[in-house]
């Protein structure tokens, strides 16, 4: 089992801003109308990627790896577009093997989920064809107990209908922690969402801020 586990949030994703702003003016009672529509903006948006500013942040985590000489037996991803895209910044050259898994994914929430939905594989693959290297095997879209299933449209976008993870966070936490912690691999980097990561480690996480964590058990 590994002894500590890196964890990384993603860079920052196109509806992250309109989010953050959103909660804070609600937060302090001011602007509603406006932060009522940056959020439904925000949370309307199926599968975005990185911004600007989130490549910027990989890109400065790629340099710090590369200073440090900094060297992955496996990282762990999401099949969703701002994770691979940062761990395509953050990781290829640095590691020896890229897993690709929706059990790391956020609950998708029926009238709030969009950001936390992706593509099917087969169109994930098509988006991202680099990921044909990576392993895509733990993404199960039939079978007994598929892991990455279509949703009906959301509300807030009613053409964007998007694969997720049917469980919640919750239902499989304890189940993610003990699969991470009986890896075979020592040294692992895991990219992935506020919404798991934060429940893991006990704390708030900042997008691609990396935190060394000891697992439980």
């Amino acid at each position: 089992m590994p002894q500590r586990v890196t964890f990384m949030r993603h860079g920052e994703s196109a509806h992250n801003p309109h989010v953050s702003l959103g909660k804070r003016l609600q937060k302090e009672g001011v602007e509603l109308e406006r932060a009522a529509q940056l959020l439904a903006t925000g949370r309307g948006m199926l599968n975005p990627g990185l911004t600007e500013a989130g490549y910027e942040q990989a890109q400065a985590v790629r340099a710090a790896f590369r200073a440090k000489n900094a060297r992955f037996d496996l990282v762990v991803t999401t099949p969703l577009a701002r994770t691979i895209e940062t761990t395509r910044i953050v990781a290829v050259g640095f590691a020896d093997r890229i897993l690709v898994t929706p059990e790391l994914c956020e609950t998708a929430d029926e009238n709030l989920g969009g950001p936390q939905r992706g593509y099917s594989l087969q169109r994930t693959l098509e988006a991202y064809p680099y990921l044909s290297t990576w392993d895509t095997s733990h993404i199960r879209e039939r079978g007994t107990a598929p892991n990455w299933v279509q949703g009906a449209p959301i509300s807030l976008e009613p053409t964007g209908q998007g694969f997720y993870n049917p469980r919640s966070v919750e239902e499989r936490l304890s189940e993610v922690i003990a699969w991470l912690r009986d890896l075979r691999e020592q040294r692992v980097l895991i990219i992935g969402h506020s919404g798991v990561l934060n429940r893991i480690l006990g704390r708030q996480t900042r997008n691609c801020e990396c935190i060394e964590h000891e697992l439980p058990g």
